[in-house]
C-alpha cells in the first residue's frame, strides 16, 4: 500500500490562508488546528515544545518551507497540520517562510516522521511543486496536492493508533497528567 502525505492530515487541519507574521504565531494557529482535531491533548504545551525545538535548530529550508514539530506523549496520532502564507512567515532565523508544515510526531513513530519530511522536503525541490501548493485556496485544493506526495518507506510502518492512546486504555489516569514533549534538539542522545 502506498503511503502519501494526504494521509496524515484532514481538511481541518490546513490553512491556505494562514494569519501570522511570524514563527511564533503561525505555530500557534496551527496548534489549536492539531487539538481541534484531536490530534494533541494540549495545544499549549505541544506549542511550546514545537517552538523551542525550532529556536534550537531551525527546521526552515530553502525555497521558503518548514517543518517545525514535537514528539512525545499527549499526541494521539502521527499528523500535521499545513499553513500557506503568500506574504511570508519570518522565521527566527531570517528565513521568510510561505508553507509550514507543523508535524506531530508520537514517540514511537519517529521513522515516519523522518520519511514525510524527506519526501516533503524533496517535493518541494521540485520546480512548480510550491508555486502548486501555494495556489491553493481551498483545504480540498490542499488535500489534492498533498496526496500526490508518496512517503516511500512509510508502508513498513504501523499508522494506527498512537503510543498514547494504548497507554489511555489500559491506565486510569488521564492522559493530560502525562503530557510531556521531547524538546531535545534533533539528533541530541539521552545522556
Amino acid at each position: 500500500m502506498t503511503m502519501t502525505a494526504g494521509d496524515f492530515t484532514e481538511l481541518s487541519l490546513l490553512a491556505p490562508h494562514l494569519l501570522g507574521a511570524d514563527q511564533a504565531t503561525a505555530i500557534h494557529a496551527l496548534s489549536h488546528r492539531l487539538q481541534g482535531g484531536g490530534r494533541i491533548a494540549d495545544s499549549l504545551t505541544f506549542f511550546q515544545a514545537a517552538l523551542q525545538r525550532d529556536y534550537l535548530s531551525s527546521s526552515a529550508i530553502e525555497d521558503g518551507v518548514a517543518f517545525p514539530h514535537a514528539r512525545g506523549h499527549g499526541i494521539n496520532r502521527f499528523s500535521f497540520a499545513l499553513g500557506l502564507s503568500k506574504e511570508g512567515v519570518h522565521w527566527r532565523d531570517g528565513s521568510q517562510v510561505h508553507a509550514v508544515f507543523l508535524i506531530a510526531v508520537p514517540s514511537a513513530e519517529a521513522q515516519l516522521y523522518l520519511s514525510l519530511v524527506s519526501a516533503l522536503a524533496r517535493q518541494s525541490r521540485l520546480g512548480g511543486w510550491l508555486t502548486s501548493l501555494m495556489a491553493c485556496n481551498q483545504p480540498e485544493e490542499l488535500l489534492g496536492v498533498l496526496s500526490q506526495v508518496n512517503v516511500s518507506g512509510a508502508g513498513n510502518i504501523r499508522t494506527g493508533q498512537g503510543v498514547d492512546e494504548r497507554h489511555q486504555e489500559s491506565s486510569p489516569t488521564p492522559l493530560v497528567k502525562n503530557l510531556r514533549y521531547d524538546t531535545r534538539p534533533k539528533g541530541q542522545a539521552l545522556g
